[in-house]
């Protein structure tokens, strides 16, 4: 017979079990219908009564040689690249110099700063200053643009995350590299860098999931069309006397679907990321 301690156990246990399932049910709702409106006609989704018709037709429909949807897949996929490579590129080098080399405060200090003030700030009120930027430099309404702005935002919390995956690896290899003969340079490549591995696939992961399913930069730095990351075409199917339901449904899973494979099968090198710095010494 239970106590009633472990009777009172397991009812929350049963409560929470229940939320959760809530949570879940409710989180799925939105995408399982959308999954079922990309895949029915227009005609049967405006009609009054449900009857599910299996088609392909908005899948079709969106790659036209005449719809902008293909160019605009390509364009958020160099937009989404770019911006990890760039990202990874300047976080990991400025990410082990933090953590490190030890650079002064005039140096450090503006990182931190930058790190704590963008996510704080609304991006709107950036716009107007990064698109005269853009402007000036003739890169406004371009896919290089885009990727600029996009580094620009992920840039200090990917720094400080590789700063925090480099300071868990133990000084002693970077100074027995050194000892040996090693450069700085080759120490950072050939020693470090590969060890921190794990927290890099993990930023690359949060930041590639950021650049795909950016809204705003695209929407107000582009005129749309063929030079609009996926994100502004999908809203772009909201006509002024017309609602495409069917082919905004496809398009919205057929952009769900490389985040969805990228976190599926990165998922272990996410965990790694997370418990990197588990190094015997």
């Amino acid at each position: 017979m239970k106590t009633p301690v472990e009777t009172k156990k397991r009812k929350s246990n049963l409560l929470l079990e229940l939320t959760l399932l809530v949570a879940v049910v409710v989180t799925l709702i939105p995408i399982v219908w959308t999954v079922i409106l990309a895949f029915m006609p227009n005609k049967a989704i405006i009609n009054s009564g449900f009857e599910f018709n299996f088609s392909l037709d908005n899948f079709r429909t969106l790659l036209q040689p005449t719809q902008n949807f293909p160019r605009q897949v390509t364009n958020s996929l160099i937009i989404t690249f770019g911006t990890v490579f760039l990202t990874l590129a300047i976080g990991a080098g400025s990410g082990y110099s933090l953590s490190k080399l030890k650079p002064p405060k005039w140096a450090t200090i503006p990182v931190f700063i930058m790190a704590a003030f963008l996510p704080i700030v609304p991006p709107v009120t950036l716009v107007p200053g990064i698109y005269v930027t853009l402007t000036n430099l003739n890169l406004l309404g371009s896919v290089t643009g885009l990727i600029l702005i996009n580094t620009v935002f992920n840039l200090p919390f990917a720094i400080l995350m590789i700063k925090s995956y480099f300071d868990q690896i133990p000084e002693e290899l970077r100074e027995a590299a050194l000892m040996d003969g090693a450069s700085e340079k080759r120490t950072f490549f050939s020693v470090l860098l590969p060890l921190a591995r794990p927290g890099l696939g993990a930023v690359s992961i949060y930041v590639a999931i950021m650049a795909w399913n950016e809204f705003l930069m695209g929407l107000i730095m582009t005129t749309g069309g063929d030079s609009a990351p996926l994100t502004v075409g999908i809203a772009s199917l909201v006509q002024d006397y017309q609602i495409t339901f069917g082919e905004m449904s496809a398009a919205g899973f057929a952009a769900a679907i490389p985040i969805i494979l990228l976190t599926a099968v990165a998922s272990r090198q996410i965990v790694a990321g997370l418990t990197a710095g588990a190094v015997k010494s």
